[in-house]
């Protein structure tokens, strides 16, 4: 199981999509400021259980783990409707740019906005916060090009 994979605790599809509610997914031009951000959350409070930061090898290996038949299937649907798996498909483009990654767990309104106040101060190339009533986009392109 690769590191977010344990991190997202299994939970982090769905419909065979990509997927980890209450989360704040962000995207950093290197490992290093991802790095930077992720200690300032710890620092702001928030558990090491609660966030992480990682390079884009991490996220292209999670998405080997959650790629399979019924993935594959769901993953072309959601594309064709313009869904989750454009961001995922962004997000890996980043991650084979050597970009940096942070998540935060963040299971409260409160909790999402303390997160992005910290997280947006910080010049993310894209963000967003996967809830149970949709994605919210926090910053990037709204289309991901």
């Amino acid at each position: 199981m690769s590191v977010l994979a344990d991190f997202f605790k299994g939970a982090d599809t769905k419909l065979g999509v990509f997927y980890p509610n209450h989360y704040l997914v962000a995207v950093f031009r290197d490992p290093e400021k991802a790095a930077h951000v992720v200690q300032k959350l710890w620092d702001a409070g928030f558990g090491k259980s609660d966030a992480i930061a990682t390079d884009g090898d991490a996220v292209v290996e999670l998405d080997k783990e959650e790629t399979g038949l019924t993935g594959f299937v769901m993953q072309a649907m959601s594309r064709f409707f313009a869904t989750e798996q454009l961001f995922t498909d962004h997000d890996l483009e980043h991650a084979r740019r050597g970009a940096g990654f942070l998540a935060v767990h963040c299971p409260t309104d409160d909790l999402k906005k303390k997160a992005w106040s910290i997280v947006k101060g910080e010049g993310p190339l894209d963000a967003r916060y996967y809830g149970l009533d949709g994605i919210d986009h926090l910053a990037g392109d709204v289309k991901t090009d």
